[in-house]
């Protein structure tokens, strides 16, 4: 499985490419009036119209870091954008070199990955959107 390992504050996470489209550089966002905490807005993407989300406040972690880039999620025809600090690389993952965490059916997390000497949580994006209001 190919991830792409990236910052968010101080701590290093991975999500895995099946539903990324791409990756951006962190836009101005037109607020959404009466959204919930962790949507952080609305932006333009080459004419089309994203879903900006605090990645930050969905893993309830604090939210005065820098958001230098937006990862964008495809699912069909919706496209969500998540805000993370910087993109650290892409690499391939065997599942052996994933460290499973129990329960992994129903986390937000899946596993943890060593990487040379620092730990990188797996992110299991869709069950964490599914918790936080099934948006993909």
């Amino acid at each position: 499985m190919q991830v792409i390992v990236f910052t968010l504050g101080e701590n290093k996470y991975a999500i895995s490419t099946d539903k990324v489209e791409e990756i951006t550089k962190n836009d101005q966002s037109t607020e959404v009036p009466n959204s919930l905490d962790w949507v952080e807005g609305l932006i333009n993407l080459r004419g089309n119209v994203v879903t900006l989300l605090n990645l930050s406040k969905l893993l309830q972690q604090d939210t005065s870091m820098c958001y230098n880039n937006i990862i964008i999620l495809k699912d069909d025809d919706d496209k969500v954008g998540l805000l993370i600090g910087n993109v650290d690389q892409v690499l391939d993952v065997e599942d052996k070199d994933i460290q499973k965490l129990t329960d992994e059916d129903k986390s937000e997390f899946t596993g943890i990955i060593q990487i040379n000497d620092e730990i990188v949580n797996m992110i299991n994006i869709e069950i964490l959107l599914t918790k936080n209001e099934g948006l993909i």
